[in-house]
């Protein structure tokens, strides 16, 4: 992954406002730059075997579900856990998210609307080729938003392009969700990994 910037933005606002230590949100930040082993590097192994149609994963702890296309396998981690990848077998297609609780005071709308603020201008900067405000609301009462956010699609310079959503949802969790592949391979799959990010809902 990447977004540094942003996540120095962050690290700025929690710190300023006393909402978490230093430690916690460099962790984030690192997280954020480090693809899962297995992921994003190249194609998954013949040991894994693709599912066969759609399969959806439901999060119960954190209440949101994702729906991941046939052909891909899982390659770490759990679904129902804090983080989990999968990767499309035969080439280099991945997605994988992670998430983590932030202090009950974290300013989780000031990060959004500077974090935003960053990946706008990283598109001036040639990082960037877009990137939006993104919120969701919750598929139980839609009158209730779940999660605010910000996605991005960074210009994949170092040899990996991703599409990335980060968000707080309404208990102030941080969620990186993230489909990427091999930047030769982008734009044959950016339309399936932009539908498993959109297939991402809160309950």
């Amino acid at each position: 992954m990447k977004k540094i910037g942003t996540s120095l933005i962050t690290l700025a606002l929690a710190l300023s406002a006393g909402a978490c230590s230093e430690g916690q949100l460099s962790n984030i930040a690192q997280n954020a730059l480090k693809p899962q082993a297995g992921v994003g590097g190249g194609s998954v192994s013949g040991q894994e075997s693709a599912s066969a149609a759609p399969v959806t994963y439901s999060n119960k702890a954190r209440k949101f579900h994702f729906t991941i296309p046939a052909g891909w396998a899982k390659v770490g981690g759990d679904p129902e856990g804090e983080n989990a990848q999968f990767q499309k077998v035969g080439g280099t297609a991945s997605f994988q998210f992670h998430y983590t609780s932030m202090a009950s005071n974290f300013p989780a709308e000031a990060s959004v609307k500077a974090s935003l603020t960053m990946a706008k201008d990283e598109i001036k900067q040639g990082k960037n080729i877009e990137a939006k405000r993104r919120d969701d609301k919750c598929q139980s009462n839609p009158k209730v938003q779940c999660a605010r956010g910000w996605e991005l699609i960074d210009a994949g310079k170092d040899g990996h392009q991703r599409i990335i959503w980060q968000a707080y949802d309404k208990d102030n969790y941080y969620y990186n969700f993230m489909g990427a592949s091999d930047t030769a391979e982008f734009q044959s799959v950016r339309a399936v990994l932009q539908e498993i990010i959109n297939s991402v809902k809160f309950d």
